[in-house]
């Protein structure tokens, strides 16, 4: 699989997510610790995880768009600032399910993140240098 394809499913892989996000936010939610019973800060969490699934949605379709459109160097620094990113979003993820959710899907997300992490940084040092 070439770097394009794997960013291209990165890319794709984040608009799955975003998808599963905003179609299931309450399922979600309750899964992560949320008390329905409670009232406004019930809301408060799922209107939080919608924006969060939106501005995942946007990073997908950046992700997609740059796998076409970018040169190899710049595609390379790219995929490298994604990892990043993506490696943020996974430690974020895993200290919030130690501090916060202790539930399986939050393991589920930080392993989600992290290994599109490790899959953009090991796929980095495969795009091709420009001659």
């Amino acid at each position: 699989m070439t770097s394009k394809r794997v960013v291209q499913f990165g890319g794709i892989t984040l608009i799955a997510i975003a998808f599963a996000l905003t179609i299931r936010t309450g399922s979600v939610a309750l899964v992560l610790g949320a008390d329905p019973g409670g009232g406004l800060p019930f809301w408060f969490q799922l209107s939080f995880m919608r924006m969060f699934a939106a501005a995942i949605a946007g990073l997908g379709a950046i992700v997609l768009w740059s796998a076409s459109r970018l040169s190899s160097e710049q595609l390379r620094s790219f995929i490298t600032l994604v990892a990043f990113v993506l490696g943020g979003l996974g430690f974020v993820s895993a200290t919030q399910q130690i501090a916060i959710w202790s539930s399986t899907a939050g393991w589920l997300l930080a392993a989600l993140f992290l290994s599109l992490a490790f899959v953009y940084g090991v796929s980095s040092a495969f795009v091709p240098r420009r001659a």
